[in-house]
């Protein structure tokens, strides 16, 4: 793409980038006294006329809203930008699709009967899948049957391995294996200065998804053999596969998975919220600090110059922080969560 499209995209982000909410306006948010004030607060900011559209006072309706937000951004970069940047960029829209997807196949492998809607149902509209409509089936069997290519033969493969060991991890990591692949095939025919952009980004991403990976499966107890499957084979700077990462991967838990990691800022960011894990018994902890450090990541990017794919990416990841720090908060307003518990469950950018 050349540089006057960019400048032509990049003024369009600029605008909104300029909306953003500042970390005073967020704390204003998390210490409203209820969801009312929330909602009072949340009016008095740029995504008013978008919450006006919520047809209650349901905070349901508000995290409706903020992602209906989310997805407008991305069709607008869209219709901005053409060619492979264009294609690269579809393929990361595409993630909000797999988010429903495995959203429906976790429903439908646990019989749980429910009405709870997809978290991006409008992405249908742009990839006419109506993966919507799936929520509707009584089976993952069925599902598989009402689904199209590329999600059908994903999950038609994997599906005995699944049958075998009830995991909902193997189909999951298929669907995830299989759009991740696209987007580094995708970089791939991007001109070179956008392609080291976009391996670093989203290599950044998948190093985090691998480790975040690992620990779950050392939490439960997940064997070595089965363990190494669930991994995506690119990286950014930390590569699992290695003979120098063998160790963290073969140990016994999750303490010793992180002490024997190679040296790098992943293994420095899980060793700082070690003694939060142990004291929580949850991985919250590991996933917020791993969150953090991609996004210095985005805002290093960010920083650079601003004519390429970067300052489209980090814009587009930015804006999807801020509504997932939104909806957290919406939820924990509706429940009554206290401040100090949001504070620890959202990233300050």
């Amino acid at each position: 793409m050349s540089v006057s499209k960019y400048a032509y995209v990049y003024a369009r982000i600029r605008a909104r980038m300029g909306d953003m909410l500042d970390e005073r306006k967020l704390r204003t948010l998390v210490d409203a006294r209820n969801k009312d004030d929330f909602l009072s607060s949340l009016m008095d900011s740029p995504y008013k006329d978008k919450l006006t559209k919520a047809t209650s006072d349901d905070l349901r309706d508000t995290e409706r809203a903020l992602k209906e937000e989310l997805i407008d951004q991305y069709l607008m970069v869209l219709l901005s930008t053409g060619g492979e940047v264009r294609a690269l960029l579809e393929e990361l829209f595409r993630r909000f699709e797999v988010a429903n997807l495995k959203t429906v196949v976790a429903a439908r492998a646990t019989g749980v009967v429910t009405t709870e809607e997809l978290p991006f149902p409008s992405v249908d509209d742009f990839f006419g899948r109506r993966i919507r409509g799936l929520m509707e089936e009584d089976s993952v069997e069925s599902v598989m049957k009402q689904l199209k290519d590329p999600y059908r033969s994903i999950l038609e493969e994997v599906f005995p391995e699944y049958k075998k060991s009830n995991r909902i991890l193997i189909l999951e990591s298929a669907l995830d294996d299989e759009l991740y692949g696209a987007i580094w095939n995708r970089m791939k025919r991007l001109a070179e200065e956008d392609k080291k952009i976009v391996r670093r980004i989203v290599g950044t991403e998948v190093d985090i998804a691998n480790l975040m990976t690992l620990l779950r499966c050392k939490l439960d107890g997940i064997e070595e053999k089965e363990l190494r499957s669930f991994f995506f084979p690119y990286n950014s700077s930390l590569d699992l596969a290695a003979p120098s990462a063998k160790a963290a991967v073969s140990a016994n838990d999750v303490r010793s998975a992180i002490q024997m990691l190679p040296p790098s800022v992943y293994k420095d960011a899980l060793t700082d919220a070690l003694p939060e894990y142990e004291e929580e018994n949850s991985l919250i902890p590991f996933e917020k600090s791993l969150k953090k450090l991609f996004l210095s990541t985005i805002k290093h990017t960010l920083r650079g110059y601003p004519f390429n794919i970067g300052a489209i990416m980090s814009f587009l990841y930015l804006e999807e922080i801020e509504i997932r720090n939104l909806c957290a908060i919406a939820v924990s307003k509706e429940n009554e969560i206290p401040p100090e518990e949001i504070t620890r469950s959202i990233i300050v950018y």
